[in-house]
Protein backbone atom coordinates (compact mmCIF):
# COMPACT_ATOMS: atom_id res chain seq x y z
CA UNK A 1 0.00 0.00 0.00
CA UNK A 2 1.32 2.99 -1.10
CA UNK A 3 2.06 5.91 1.83
CA UNK A 4 0.44 8.58 0.03
CA UNK A 5 -2.53 6.01 -0.13
CA UNK A 6 -5.24 6.57 2.60
CA UNK A 7 -7.86 4.36 3.59
CA UNK A 8 -11.60 5.65 2.83
CA UNK A 9 -13.10 7.04 5.51
CA UNK A 10 -16.15 6.19 7.55
CA UNK A 11 -19.34 7.27 6.17
CA UNK A 12 -20.31 8.73 9.71
CA UNK A 13 -16.90 10.07 10.39
CA UNK A 14 -17.38 11.59 7.24
CA UNK A 15 -20.90 13.10 7.58
CA UNK A 16 -19.48 14.56 11.11
CA UNK A 17 -16.17 16.41 9.14
CA UNK A 18 -19.10 18.39 7.18
CA UNK A 19 -21.11 19.21 9.75
CA UNK A 20 -18.13 20.32 12.07
CA UNK A 21 -16.78 22.43 9.05
CA UNK A 22 -20.36 24.28 8.19
CA UNK A 23 -20.74 24.54 12.37
CA UNK A 24 -17.56 26.36 12.73
CA UNK A 25 -17.64 28.30 9.22
CA UNK A 26 -18.93 31.66 8.65
CA UNK A 27 -21.61 30.20 6.91
CA UNK A 28 -22.97 29.27 10.17
CA UNK A 29 -26.62 31.52 11.09
CA UNK A 30 -29.07 30.99 13.52
CA UNK A 31 -32.48 30.01 11.79
CA UNK A 32 -35.00 32.52 13.41
CA UNK A 33 -38.26 30.39 14.66
CA UNK A 34 -40.43 33.16 14.75
CA UNK A 35 -41.74 32.36 18.24
CA UNK A 36 -41.59 35.46 20.47
CA UNK A 37 -40.81 35.04 24.49
CA UNK A 38 -44.42 36.09 26.44
CA UNK A 39 -44.05 36.15 30.19
CA UNK A 40 -47.23 35.04 31.55
CA UNK A 41 -48.70 34.63 34.97
CA UNK A 42 -47.71 31.70 37.12
CA UNK A 43 -50.53 31.58 39.04
CA UNK A 44 -54.57 32.94 38.66
CA UNK A 45 -54.02 35.10 41.33
CA UNK A 46 -51.14 37.38 39.82
CA UNK A 47 -53.01 37.10 36.58
CA UNK A 48 -55.92 38.72 38.33
CA UNK A 49 -53.42 41.58 39.33
CA UNK A 50 -51.64 42.10 36.55
CA UNK A 51 -55.01 42.38 33.91
CA UNK A 52 -56.86 44.59 36.55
Amino acid sequence: MPEDEQPEERPDLAAWRRRHELRQSSAAQPIPSGKTYQRKPKHDQEKDERDG
